[in-house]
């Protein structure tokens, strides 16, 4: 009755655990499902895709991989809707995980996800490393898109960090893969990057040809907020380069195709040097009241157009206090800026310091692999060890039992007597060595049993190898029946070896080469060797009696 209770104890909480386990991956897989939709129509469709995304079961998200991709698409929605984040919360695990996998185009757009939260927060050279990790996988051509997003994104950094070079250099590459990906719109953004860092490095006809590009594009397509954007530029260029005449022209557009002014003071400023630089210094008067009104005194473009006109006017006692004024401006710039990390220099230790890194995790996989390896190997080696040593076993039984059903003298023209003598003298140690051959070919015995009986076996023999009484009884009897022939080769052929004399007893003794062969440690054939070898000593001793020495030794 208890028994039956517990059965079915058992069996419910199975049940349990099997539904429980059965829900989990279904739910996983609804979330999977969720998350792909999402993904699909993140870049086409965010508004979409965010509502889709509050609906996913992040929790029925089951290992790193399912994790990491989900922080991942989320963190793209996010970009999509223009939701920007300086928190790495949610891209600093993606980034972790995806810094150990291989380099593809998700773990690329991982780390450019990552790139992005770290540059909103101001950690630009941890962001510039983050997308050299992500340029490790080679997208192009398969996404010139998010090719051009990364180098872009490192132009803005490098020029935030005031390194005009590598950002042009990263802007060109972007506006040439946006091209290639036809993104029209993306292309003319980057022109007005590259030609804002063509300003910062005074090469004015290359910024004018970048920034006309951005703005025919704005024209063309009725972006006019982005055109208003262009036109500062333009305007800024005008006053620095020179260029009143277009930049006057350029003030027409504003009317011309409706663009709004995004930045009055910077627009009145602008009108107002150009009315001074033409004399109309009324008017520019008027001009800068409406852009201190807007700005303060305190604005750099207020400053910098105070000096323009009033060294326009020939007023240059405060033309030069102005520019006094402004002076100190930059030289605050210039000591802020030199308060903060040398870039450059922030990116080559991080650098260092991640190789180091992957150089250590690189280390610690090799060491590992060395050590399963290692394993492996030792453990083959050890079975192959084993195997060898059975296989070697089973030679050495199968040699040991031959050997001993041959032990027995055999059948030929020796002395009856002595032969007589050698059977009576080793009866005993035959007996009980058949006798352990019987239980050994007793398959009813244990494996531990067998090699018991095989070690006895072993044990016998090598007492056998080593019995000097029997030995020596031995040799009495060979003498005595063989008109002492024993002693008398010992005495002629001189160079005999204590080895060569055993041999030369046993084979006196009637003994077969495979009984010789297990009572001197040695094979069947090495004793061949042997009994060749005695036998030519003999000859060139040149004993008297070397041909009966010789005859004896090669009996069959």
């Amino acid at each position: 009755m208890v028994g039956s209770k517990i059965w079915r104890l058992t069996a419910a909480i199975m049940l349990v655990v099997v539904a429980s386990i059965s829900v989990g991956c279904l739910s996983s897989q609804q979330a999977e499902e969720v998350l792909a939709k999402v993904e699909a129509c993140a870049q086409n469709e965010p508004e979409r895709a965010l509502e889709l995304l509050r609906s996913v079961d992040r929790g029925a998200l089951r290992g790193d991989y399912r994790r990491a991709r989900y922080a991942l698409v989320a963190s793209e929605v996010y970009y999509y809707n223009y939701i920007d984040s300086d928190r790495d919360t949610l891209t600093s695990d993606v980034a972790a995980y995806y810094l150990e996998s291989e380099p593809n185009e998700e773990r690329a757009r991982a780390l450019y996800q990552h790139a992005l939260v770290l540059s909103n927060a101001g950690r630009n050279a941890e962001a510039i490393v983050m997308l050299n990790e992500a340029q490790l996988s080679d997208l192009a051509p398969h996404n010139m898109r998010l090719e051009a997003l990364l180098h872009r994104l490192k132009g803005d950094i490098y020029g935030y960090g005031c390194l005009f070079s590598n950002a042009l250099n990263e802007y060109l590459i972007a506006r040439e893969s946006f091209a290639k990906a036809e993104l029209d719109y993306h292309a003319a953004s980057t022109d007005y990057d590259i030609g804002t860092i063509y300003m910062l490095m005074r090469l004015y006809a290359e910024a004018e040809q970048s920034l006309m590009a951005s703005l025919d594009y704005c024209l063309e397509n009725d972006n006019r907020d982005f055109a208003s954007m262009v036109l500062r530029e333009l305007l800024t260029l005008a006053v620095y380069a020179d260029k009143f005449d277009s930049g006057e022209e350029w003030f027409t557009y504003f009317e011309r195709y409706n663009i709004p002014i995004i930045d009055r003071v910077h627009y009145y400023t602008t009108r107002a040097i150009m009315s001074a630089y033409r004399g109309r210094h009324a008017e520019a008067g008027e001009l800068m009241a409406r852009a201190v009104e807007l700005g303060g005194e305190d604005n750099n473009n207020v400053e910098y157009a105070h000096y323009l006109l009033a060294r326009y006017r020939g007023d240059m006692q405060t033309a030069l206090y102005w520019q006094e004024r402004g002076k100190r401006r930059q030289d605050a710039l210039v000591l802020e800026s030199l308060e903060q990390p040398i870039l450059n220099v922030e990116i080559e230790l991080l650098h260092n310091a991640l190789e180091a890194e992957r150089k250590a995790r690189s280390f610690m996989k090799q060491r590992n692999t060395i050590i399963w390896v290692s394993v492996v190997l030792l453990m083959l080696i050890a079975v192959a060890y084993i195997r060898a040593r059975i296989r070697q076993k089973n030679e050495d039984i199968a040699q040991y039992i031959a050997t001993i059903r041959e032990l027995q003298l055999a059948d030929r023209s020796l002395p009856e007597q002595m032969t007589n003598s050698v059977n009576t003298l080793y009866r005993d140690r035959f007996s009980e060595l058949n006798h352990l051959c019987d239980i050994y070919y007793d398959h009813d015995g244990t494996s531990r049993q067998k090699n018991l009986v095989f070690e006895r076996l072993k044990d016998t023999i090598e007492e056998i190898k080593h019995d000097s009484r029997r030995l020596g009884q031995l040799e009495e009897a060979v003498n005595l029946y063989r008109n002492n022939i024993y002693t008398r080769m010992r005495e002629q052929v001189t160079k005999l070896n204590d080895r060569d004399l055993r041999v030369a007893l046993y084979v006196l003794a009637g003994f077969s080469n495979r009984a010789i062969a297990i009572f001197v440690d040695s094979d069947p054939s090495s004793v061949s060797k042997m009994r060749y070898n005695i036998k030519q000593k003999v000859k060139l001793a040149g004993a008297a009696d070397s041909e009966e020495f010789f005859a004896a030794l090669s009996e069959k």
